[in-house]
């Protein structure tokens, strides 16, 4: 494989690995019409707001505010199907792995090559590898950024679903719902706060 050949492979496998990978949705709450006709079989409250807060790195999703529910998760019912898809963290690596080398190489590439017969050194690339590198990395990471955009919210759906579920072991059903995300992308990083507003309703035992 010729060496100009690897940069574009590099960024092949970046955009291959990220296509659809990422998807997120919002729909606001609507009035549940089971609940409203049969409200009298039900106490229904409104609950503590739920606030989360998800990061990422160079895209890559944080390892602690991203996972702090060490990969539990919760089924909760009637909360109008909103989602918000969870990024598999060795994509978002592998392509930053990727992104860094193919910068590299491009620096050395600009740098361009030692044509001194005397020196023996003919054809060397002037820019030794560890120091593109060192130049790649903080590029790599600038692209991988904007190639994962909305990484920083991945898994927050299952720490909202797992949260309602702890905190209110009472609540049968869980209905209502609101959603207010917040989300800010820097050159390097991104993220992200989701606040929910829910009712829960608890069955009045006869």
């Amino acid at each position: 494989m010729k060496l100009f050949q690897i940069p574009l492979l590099c960024l092949a496998i970046t955009f291959l690995t990220s296509c659809n990978q990422y998807i997120k949705s919002g729909i606001a709450g609507s009035t549940d019409v089971t609940l409203t006709r049969n409200s009298d079989e039900y106490t229904i409250k409104r609950l503590k707001p739920i606030e989360l807060e998800g990061s990422s790195l160079f895209g890559i999703p944080g390892f602690g505010t991203n996972n702090r529910n060490k990969n539990k998760t919760g089924m909760v019912f009637k909360l109008n199907g909103f989602t918000i898809g969870s990024v598999p963290r060795i994509l978002p690596i592998l392509s930053f792995i990727s992104t860094s080398v193919a910068s590299g190489i491009l620096v050395q590439s600009i740098g361009g090559t030692v044509d001194n017969y005397q020196s023996n050194r003919f054809g060397q690339y002037k820019i030794n590898f560890p120091i593109a590198m060192l130049i790649g990395v903080p590029v790599g990471g600038m692209i991988n950024n904007l190639v994962w955009s909305g990484s920083a919210t991945s898994g927050l759906t299952n720490q909202m679903y797992y949260r309602l579920v702890d905190e209110n072991p009472d609540v049968d059903i869980f209905t209502n719902p609101k959603y207010k995300i917040d989300y800010k992308l820097g050159v390097f990083n991104q993220k992200a706060t989701i606040r929910a507003d829910v009712m829960g309703a608890t069955l009045k035992l006869k």
